[in-house]
């Protein structure tokens, strides 16, 4: 019985003392890289109970100092699973808003840009951007969307 709590003690002791909250601590990562997929959210467009779109964005300005403060600048990556091509998202009936608002510019990227690489994924199905928005500094919250441009109906009357 003492050798068996003994063992338990010696066991809980090591795990006790191993680093926590890094899932990082396995692989060989850089700064950079962590910081992009810390700030990294997914989301997909599912219609007819298949996916439509892949949409993944990285909020760019939460960990590079580089990156100019003037703007919210996202890395976006974009996948249409059902398509042979990956055209333009604009092409395909889409528009990107952050907080309801359109972007000041939009640069497709390389698969290999050297600028991003640390940040891009290891999949080159889909296509890379560089989104600037104006800067929106007064909100605590940004709410990127990729919505279709056709499901919107919008009546104007004037008065």
């Amino acid at each position: 019985m003492k050798k068996g709590l003994f063992l338990v003690a010696i066991s809980i002791l090591f795990v006790a003392c191993t680093p926590k909250n890094s899932a990082f601590r396995y692989f060989d990562k850089g700064d950079i890289e962590t910081n992009a997929v810390r700030n990294t959210k997914k989301a997909d467009i599912i219609k007819n109970d298949a996916i439509e779109v892949t949409f993944m964005a990285t909020y760019l300005n939460k960990f590079d100092p580089k990156i100019s403060q003037k703007e919210e600048n996202f890395l976006i990556y974009i996948y249409f699973p059902n398509l042979e091509e990956q055209i333009d998202f604009t092409k395909n009936g889409y528009e990107l808003l952050l907080n309801g608002k359109t972007p000041i510019s939009i640069e497709k990227l390389d698969r290999d840009d050297k600028k991003y690489e640390d940040m891009m994924l290891r999949n080159f199905w889909g296509s890379y951007y560089l989104v600037k928005f104006s800067n929106q500094e007064l909100v605590q919250n940004l709410n990127i969307t990729l919505k279709p441009k056709s499901s919107d109906a919008t009546l104007n009357f004037e008065k």
